[in-house]
């Protein structure tokens, strides 16, 4: 049985086999969810041909997924660009009291 290294040195994030951070999750739901996609087609009676061959198909698809985004975005990347999207491209202010009670903080303070 090989035993694999999770190599982690001071300050530095968490590696398995190229994978840093939070991917290593992503491969293990990935890898759980594929477990079900074979459980589920066992289970509905699909032929054992189709069913390892949708298994592997899948998995090597999630697979390579999985290290695209790591290549691609890196160990805090893909939450950076999450946080991207969702933040507002502008922001608006219809009102100037905002700006004039900017300038009484101001005066107050000196």
């Amino acid at each position: 049985m090989p035993i694999y290294d999770l190599n982690r040195g001071i300050n530095k994030p968490v590696e398995f086999k190229g994978l840093v951070g939070s991917n290593i999750y992503f491969l293990a739901a990935g890898i759980g969810l594929v477990f079900a996609l074979f459980v589920t087609c066992y289970l509905l009676g699909l032929p054992l041909v189709l069913t390892v061959l949708l298994t592997f198909l899948a998995g090597g698809g999630m697979w390579a997924g999985v290290f695209a985004l790591n290549r691609r975005y890196g160990e805090h990347g893909l939450m950076k660009a999450a946080a991207r999207r969702s933040s507002p491209r502008y922001i608006t202010n219809r009102h100037s009291r905002l700006f004039q009670r900017l300038n009484e903080d101001q005066t107050s303070r000196a």
